[in-house]
């Protein structure tokens, strides 16, 4: 976490960008393309169903990408909470499809990396940035 403090304009930042890097790092996807949304539009979870073809997808590796997201989620990304809880529900057992759709989820602060919170001094009158 990265916090920045600017005397001048009486204000703070609060960042994640060096844990999402070490994310994209565990999770080779250093090199990742963007994302400006958090899901596919249309993407509708489900539980796997083998019978149509579904393939499971390494649930532990699932889980560690799910705990890494909800990790940053609360601290300073919480417009992706709601997705991590969603996909979080499919962590026993996890599809492909739940796979891709974690790795969509993971671009999504790459291509948001000045996403912060910031706290101005309210005597100031600062509008919200």
């Amino acid at each position: 976490m990265t916090v920045t403090r600017d005397r001048n304009n009486r204000s703070i930042a609060i960042d994640q960008i060096g844990c999402i890097n070490r994310v994209h790092d565990l999770f080779e996807m250093a090199d990742c393309r963007k994302r400006s949304t958090l899901m596919e539009i249309g993407y509708k979870p489900h539980v796997i169903q083998p019978e149509l073809g579904e393939q499971p997808f390494d649930a532990r590796k699932f889980q560690k990408a799910i705990g890494s997201v909800l990790y940053a989620a609360l601290g300073t990304l919480p417009d992706i909470t709601y997705e991590t809880s969603v996909l979080g529900r499919y962590a026993a057992q996890p599809s492909t499809l739940h796979g891709e759709t974690v790795k969509h989820l993971l671009r999504y602060p790459r291509g948001t990396p000045h996403n912060r919170f910031t706290s101005y001094d309210p005597s100031l009158g600062h509008d919200s940035k």
